[in-house]
């Protein structure tokens, strides 16, 4: 009888056995930004001074720059998009893009679908009114009143009459006022810009970054801060949960900002854009 070949002749089992043993796993977010040389990142196109476009077409700003040091520091380059912000916050990107360095509050309700890095720095939450207004010298002089914030910011969770605004560990707010109505905008700047066209047109105020304010007080926008911040956020990096190694890459990422902390790079960047040091944690 002739003799049969049985060298090849492997159960299934075996093969996937084999397999799972010869083929890699599946990489992670680190790698795939590794094996690219690029590190895309989130941000706002219209956020003086984080994100912006300058006068030629360039996106500027103190994320900007955050951005391309963490990306200089992981060894690759770093390529910019700019999603809508309810969609950067919701996470589930899809590899789309690998982070988001964009001035994001971390926030308990966030880190449900995105990984969050150490903080970079922090800002306060500022009421604005009209320049013109002369009848709101505190902020419950807005109750009752129209106030603009950006879709799927703190700003707009702090307007929710719930008051279940929570940040960083899960500490919780304390509210300084009530029944306030919010606006949402696609952006913090379009709710400024439509603020800017008179008191009452179409808004009495708006809540958005302190550093937000400053800024556009500084080009000339008719607006200025009504009382005091109302809380100050610690802003973050963030990877998507739903993305392979998105932990571990977070990890990484928080070991860059980090050493960016201790050798003072933050700070510089810090003093470039705002003339001070955001960079530590206010008391």
């Amino acid at each position: 009888m002739k003799r049969r070949n049985t060298l090849f002749r492997l159960t299934p089992i075996i093969v996937i056995c084999l397999l799972s043993v010869t083929m890699p796993a599946m990489a992670g977010t680190l790698d795939d930004v590794l094996s690219k040389g690029v590190l895309t990142v989130s941000t706002d196109a219209n956020y003086a001074p984080q994100s912006f476009l300058d006068d030629k077409g360039n996106l500027v700003g103190f994320d900007i720059d955050v951005a391309k040091a963490v990306a200089s520091r992981l060894g690759v380059k770093a390529k910019h998009v700019t999603p809508d912000w309810d969609i950067i916050v919701s996470g589930k990107w899809g590899g789309r893009w690998d982070l988001s360095i964009g001035s994001m509050t971390i926030t308990s309700e966030r880190a449900a679908v995105v990984d969050f890095s150490i903080p970079y720095y922090y800002t306060p939450a500022q009421f604005a009114i009209h320049k013109n207004n002369k009848r709101v010298n505190t902020i419950n002089g807005l109750v009752g009143k129209t106030v603009g914030i950006g879709a799927g910011t703190t700003y707009e969770s702090y307007l929710d009459p719930n008051q279940s605004l929570t940040i960083g560990g899960g500490e919780g707010i304390a509210y300084q006022v009530q029944g306030v109505k919010g606006k949402p905008y696609s952006t913090d700047m379009e709710a400024v810009q439509d603020l800017a066209l008179g008191d009452g047109t179409r808004l009495n105020g708006v809540l958005t970054s302190g550093f937000v304010v400053q800024e556009a007080m500084k080009k000339g926008v008719p607006i200025k801060p009504v009382g005091d911040p109302v809380y100050y956020e610690p802003l973050a990096a963030a990877s998507d949960k739903a993305r392979a190694g998105s932990r571990a890459f977070i990890d990484k990422v928080s070991e860059v900002i980090q050493s960016m902390h201790d050798d003072g790079t933050l700070t510089r960047l810090s003093n470039k854009w705002y003339g001070f040091d955001v960079t530590k944690k206010a008391q």
